[in-house]
């Protein structure tokens, strides 16, 4: 770079003291500028990044001390997102009939606190205009009565978060609005701190704690780097609500509850959410990030068991105690082409050789890939054995045949265009890289209600995510454990997309399939459960497809009372 004969260096920590408008003028220059202002990613735009009070830690919770790819991309996504509230307005001056009677107004900055222009936040609202912005100074403010926002605000807390605390009920009436860097608390007089029914509400950076949050359709809501303890977020209808970098901890019923199909009737909000969706990353694997479970080689010989992949079919016999059901010596457990009697047919892969309707990807499989057609008709225990019966010796090298051998997530989906259309879907309430944890439940998912759930954590709960009703849920990458019954629920003609997922350590099954309930299971990996991999029951189905199913302590997937699943190319950790 040709620019006065400064090294590269100098000219870097010369930018290092620009602010964000001024680095965007120099990337204008010339394309040199342009690479200089890029390559500030780890300097400049992470500490524009780290030190934006409205936001926090782009990896913040689950990953905090990983760095993001691109600081600058980081920043970039969260100043766009901070902006979707203000998309309205675009909208109302695009109007030819607004556009006549338009006057140019700079939006103004009203003060709340001792010493300042108002002293409470119901006074700075009854003087609000459109789309003002109202600063709350470092105290605590508690609104006696309930507080209707009428006008598009934005509310913002001055200062550190923790610094500015509300205690409010809010029912807002207007289009949209927006809350940053505030600690939400209940009134005395109502347990709801917010309500919105129609207009779209942007919460970044706040705390919410001992209350409820409701959203009605067509209302939507966008949730990102917040903290709800013992807090309610309840989602009525809503056509698309997405809640991003949240931590949800200590809730005494479920963090997040969705409940009805998505409203018909949208507001101005939703192709501007959609869009912002659609252009950030995506969790979809590719095929070098597809997971593999890494274990040293005591939890691999740990691993290595009779019944690391067993499949128990049971007819009267009670789901309490399945590992009665082990299966005798001389059987034919470890065959690869396991015998299926009277009370179980073994069938060719074709779509309409399942139960219910239920059929595989529809592409042509190796000759040698086997599906069960599990009739429930049964009068005993049954084990279709696992690929292995134990651990290969040292140094030795494995051939697996073509039948074990497990599909990526990514080829899976490229061979099921439906899971694949499914995976991209988004209906309902998106929530992406989220902390549940040490609460009763998770999330929610009820008549007939759309949820979608990206690379959460979910650790430390009664159970993970129920979904009962007609409802359907899609789950890619999410880590579930420790859950102090199943980690997944699913009742009542519940459905979807279960993939590549982590599910381990939890007191019950891993994944609890009942009452014609008929979900995909794909590429998972459930292991080392207290009980079962996977139960099916109580007429539940499912295509249960290429899961990693090892080291739990009873069957890896359990079989009874009627349940009906296809079950293809489950086993455990060959070495």
């Amino acid at each position: 770079m040709e620019a006065g004969g400064l090294p590269l260096e100098l000219w870097r920590m010369i930018l290092a003291y620009l602010h964000l408008p001024d680095l965007g003028r120099c990337s204008l220059v010339c394309r040199a500028w342009y690479e200089l202002i890029l390559s500030l990613d780890s300097t400049r735009w992470r500490q524009l990044c780290l030190g934006c009070t409205e936001c926090r830690h782009p990896n913040w919770p689950n990953q905090p001390d990983v760095e993001p790819e691109s600081w600058r991309e980081a920043f970039k996504q969260h100043y766009l997102a901070s902006k979707t509230w203000t998309k309205n307005a675009l909208d109302l001056e695009s109007s030819v009939c607004f556009s006549l009677f338009r006057r140019r107004r700079e939006r103004r900055t009203l003060s709340v606190g001792p010493g300042h222009e108002f002293d409470s936040l119901g006074s700075a609202l009854a003087m609000a205009s459109l789309y003002d912005r109202i600063v709350l100074f470092p105290g605590v403010y508690e609104e006696q009565g309930e507080i209707i926002l009428k006008v598009p605000v934005e509310i913002v807390g001055q200062g550190k978060l923790g610094e500015v605390a509300l205690l409010a009920s809010i029912d807002q009436h207007c289009s949209t609005t927006r809350l940053c860097n505030l600690v939400f608390m209940p009134a005395w007089f109502s347990p709801i701190m917010y309500k919105t029914t129609s207009g779209h509400v942007q919460f970044d950076n706040c705390n919410f704690e001992n209350g409820h949050i409701q959203v009605h359709g067509p209302g939507t809501c966008q949730v990102k780097f917040c903290t709800f303890k013992n807090t309610h977020v309840f989602l009525h209808n809503v056509p698309l609500c997405v809640l991003e970098n949240c931590e949800f901890v200590g809730s005494e019923n479920n963090s997040v509850t969705v409940e009805g199909h998505p409203s018909a009737d949208k507001n101005w909000a939703y192709k501007y959410l959609l869009g912002l969706i659609k252009s950030s990353p995506t969790f979809l694997p590719t095929e070098d990030s597809d997971f593999l479970m890494s274990l040293d080689l005591e939890s691999r010989d740990q691993a290595w068991s009779p019944k690391t992949c067993d499949i128990v079919i049971e007819g009267s016999q009670s789901p309490t105690s399945p590992a009665s059901s082990s299966p005798k010596p001389g059987s034919k457990a470890g065959s690869q082409e396991a015998e299926v009697g009277s009370d179980g047919e073994r069938v060719a892969q074709t779509p309409d050789s399942s139960d219910g309707g239920l059929s595989p990807s529809g592409e042509d499989e190796d000759e040698d890939q086997l599906m069960y057609r599990l009739s429930y008709q049964v009068q005993g225990p049954h084990v279709l054995g696992g690929s292995f019966l134990g651990p290969p010796l040292p140094g030795a090298s494995i051939q697996l045949p073509s039948c074990l051998v497990l599909n990526s997530l990514q080829q899976e989906l490229q061979k099921d265009k439906e899971a694949m259309a499914l995976a991209n879907s988004v209906q309902g309430c998106l929530i992406r890289k989220c902390l549940f944890r040490d609460g009763k439940g998770g999330v929610f998912v009820c008549s007939h209600g759309r949820a979608k759930m990206e690379g959460n954590i979910f650790r430390n709960l009664t159970y993970a995510v129920r979904c009962i009703h007609n409802s359907k849920i899609i789950m890619l990458r999410n880590d579930i454990y420790r859950c102090r019954a199943s980690g997944i629920f699913l009742r009542l003609e519940g459905g979807g997309l279960i993939a590549g997922n982590n599910i381990y350590h939890n007191a019950e099954a891993g994944v609890d399939i009942r009452k014609k309930s008929n979900p995909l299971i794909l590429c998972n990996q459930i292991h080392h459960g207290l009980r079962s991999g996977i139960v099916v029951l109580g007429n539940g189905k499912g295509i249960i497809r290429n899961n990693q199913i090892f080291s739990n302590k009873e069957a890896g997937i359990y079989i009874l009372y009627h349940g009906n699943p296809v079950v293809r190319c489950c086993h455990g950790l060959p070495f």
